[in-house]
């Protein structure tokens, strides 16, 4: 299991990126969080307000996600980061198995 995390500034990009993810059955569940951002662009710090998502889903599926986030995303450059998850309850693994291709 892996966790993607990447961010927007717009909560309709980073809805339209769950629904997309979630209907191609690439992720098992989606969460967008509200949250401040400070980070060099340009050559200057911008401080923005954004919105997280973490996207739970497999290690195999991280190249389809990559593909489908930037397609969608509404940035230059987006983050998108895999964090490897090295322990999950039996239970969540085997219902998140089930309902990811």
């Amino acid at each position: 299991m892996i966790l993607i995390l990447t961010t927007t500034d717009k909560k309709l990009v980073a809805k339209k990126i769950a629904k997309a993810l979630l209907d191609k059955k690439l992720v098992a569940c989606a969460s967008i969080i509200p949250m401040e951002s400070s980070y060099w662009w340009k050559g200057k710090i911008v401080n923005a307000k954004e919105y997280q998502l973490i996207l739970k889903t497999k290690a195999q599926n991280f190249a389809k996600i990559e593909k489908e986030i930037k397609k969608l995303h509404n940035y230059t450059i987006p983050e998108i980061i895999a964090i490897d998850i090295q322990q999950v309850g039996k239970d969540y693994l085997k219902w998140m198995k089930r309902v990811i291709a």
